[in-house]
């Protein structure tokens, strides 16, 4: 029975006296508060941070609540970029897409430009994404004006460079053509040295597969520039000093 139904039921069935009138009344409001009852379903909006690229972002909070955090420059959620170390290991040379007729695959070199050994074992590379890491070796020890490569695929690498033996691999990973993040951080998962490179203007945009290499011009400059990098002579210079090497 509808709701018209059962007014119309009543009014035929009872005469029309105040207290039939108060039954109609009374019928009218409980039918309009069964229509207007709260669905328990629902469930209230669960706060948080949503932002997925936060550091403390919730996936389990569907409404935002102004309280995302970010990673600093030194990789400490919320942090004021106060917590780097600089202990003289730097990130001097990328390779990051080779030509097709000299593939030795991705590297990175790195360089000690400090006055003492560092050893450098369970220090990790990784690009901007963190899922992607490689640990160097424990009791891996960089000599004080030493080089390091760190390698994509030894085979690939010894294929094209034969004669070097200052190397680690394999890294497991691709540094992007696109431009990409070069991040080293030690044992303690401080960061060390970053670099984010891309493919225009004023980096330089040879070593996007022609064969060169992105050089540090000198291991005193903000390697954090694009201006402070050039493109390598030839395949480049794994495990030693740069051929855009500048002392002015």
């Amino acid at each position: 029975m509808n709701y018209s139904e059962m007014i119309e039921k009543i009014l035929v069935g009872i005469n029309c006296k105040k207290y039939n009138l108060i039954i109609i009344i009374g019928v009218l409001l409980f039918y309009s508060c069964e229509n207007t009852i709260i669905d328990s379903s629902i469930a209230s909006p669960s706060y948080g941070c949503t932002d997925e690229s936060a550091c403390n972002y919730d996936n389990g909070s569907d409404a935002d609540d102004g309280s995302c955090e970010y990673y600093d420059v030194c990789e400490v959620c919320d942090g004021d970029g106060s917590t780097c170390i600089n202990n003289g290991v730097i990130i001097n040379e990328i390779n990051y897409n080779s030509s097709d007729d000299f593939d030795p695959e991705d590297w990175v070199e790195l360089y000690n430009s400090s006055d003492s050994p560092i050893n450098i074992g369970n220090w990790e590379l990784r690009d901007n994404e963190y899922v992607h890491v490689f640990e160097i070796p424990e009791n891996t020890i960089l000599s004080a004006g030493d080089f390091i490569v760190l390698c994509r695929d030894k085979s690939a690498f010894t294929s094209q460079f034969p004669d070097l033996t200052n190397f680690i691999g394999d890294l497991g990973f691709l540094f992007s053509s696109e431009g990409d993040q070069v991040r080293l951080f030690d044992a303690s998962i401080r960061l060390v040295d970053f670099v984010e490179y891309d493919i225009s203007d004023p980096w330089p945009i040879e070593p996007d597969g022609t064969g060169s290499t992105l050089e540090l011009i000198h291991p005193s400059l903000d390697n954090t520039l694009g201006e402070n990098w050039a493109a390598s002579n030839g395949n480049g210079t794994p495990g030693e000093i740069n051929s855009v090497y500048d002392d002015e």
